[in-house]
């Protein structure tokens, strides 16, 4: 085979499959054949050119699992057929936060899957490469289909670590999606109190109820403050923000105690005001969350492992690689659940 299928982003609504040469693996690389990749809200956004920072054209998928299928020069401790999964983020490994463990924000952060450059082609491919250092070991109590949303699950797992001190605390997500889905349960397993869902779906809320959240207010209730209040027995020690807009933050402010937490969590599409006066006098913490950690992505299929992902509530549906523009169009509507596709 010296050709393959693969999904590409070719301008703002433009979602093709098209062939491409089949890649071979480098140095410290591997390639694998692709399982199952997921659908992210940021490739919905680049594909309808609302990333900041994800301009088409690329070609997505970073949320992905499948086997090895070759192994370049120098790659040891991994085996033909081996399931994996794919941490996305490629760091330079030398640079003062790698060095300092913060690999996620290393100073050239490089991003299978979203990559205008072109440098590294995304995983929704019959085959996509990414260094060996790059890959996970699915455990064998962990499916396809749940290896498939890890890496999904890592970004509200590195949230609830870099709050800190969660333990005992009172927590709001805002936005009830798969993130914010995720991050309940993050939440719930580092040991908050009391954890409140705030967002405009009441399946979404449901959903959260059924998985750990104390409380689940419609945001579009004139008195969604007081019942979120109300619900968590006070004002909130910790917001995650998974929204990150203009609306979010603001009903971020409204809920959280002085000297709390916003986590923000969300893409932001652009900038926008936020009550920096009340930053000041309250003594407030904005922290950026992005993405994750090998930390965080290990404590994520420890999850998996014992069955703390409801992959058959978050899974909406599977298309095939031929099918990427409908499965895009899918993501885009229905954003309660995960649109995987598959070759």
């Amino acid at each position: 085979m010296t050709t393959m299928r693969c999904v590409h982003v070719a301008g703002i609504g433009q979602v093709e499959t098209t062939d491409r040469p089949r890649p071979a693996p480098g140095p410290g690389q591997a390639l694998i054949a692709l399982t199952y990749a997921g659908i992210c809200g940021s490739d919905t956004h680049a594909a309808a050119g609302e990333h900041p920072l994800l301009p088409a054209p690329y070609f997505p998928g970073h949320e992905a699992t499948g086997r090895v299928a070759e192994l370049g020069p120098g790659v040891t401790g991994w085996q033909i057929g081996q399931r994996v999964i794919l941490k996305p983020n490629v760091n330079c490994q030398d640079c003062v936060n790698c060095r300092a463990g913060r690999t996620n924000a290393c100073q050239a952060l490089a991003w299978i899957g979203c990559d205008s450059s072109g440098r590294w082609p995304g995983a929704m491919a019959e085959f996509f490469i990414a260094p060996a250092g790059n890959l996970f070991a699915v455990p064998e109590a962990v499916d396809d289909k749940t290896a498939a949303l890890v890496e999904c699950l890592s970004t509200p797992v590195h949230a609830v670590r870099l709050a800190g001190g969660i333990g005992g605390q009172g927590v709001v997500v805002i936005g009830g999606g798969t993130i914010g889905l995720f991050t309940v349960i993050a939440a719930r397993r580092a040991g908050a109190a009391r954890i409140v869902v705030t967002d405009f779906d009441a399946e979404k809320l449901a959903r959260a109820a059924r998985h750990g959240a104390d409380g689940a207010v419609n945001a579009a209730d004139a008195d969604a403050t007081a019942q979120a209040r109300a619900a968590l027995g006070g004002p909130a020690d910790i917001v995650f923000d998974c929204v990150a807009n203009r609306g979010s933050t603001g009903q971020a402010f409204d809920l959280l105690r002085h000297a709390g937490k916003v986590m923000v969590v969300g893409v932001a599409p652009g900038a926008f005001e936020v009550p920096m006066q009340y930053v000041q006098d309250w003594e407030m913490t904005i922290q950026g969350c992005a993405n994750y950690t090998a930390e965080d992505i290990d404590a994520a299929i420890a999850i998996a492992s014992v069955g703390g992902v409801p992959t058959g509530e978050v899974v909406s549906r599977v298309f095939k690689l031929d099918d990427a523009k409908a499965a895009f169009a899918e993501a885009a509507e229905f954003t309660s659940g995960k649109v995987l596709v598959q070759p």
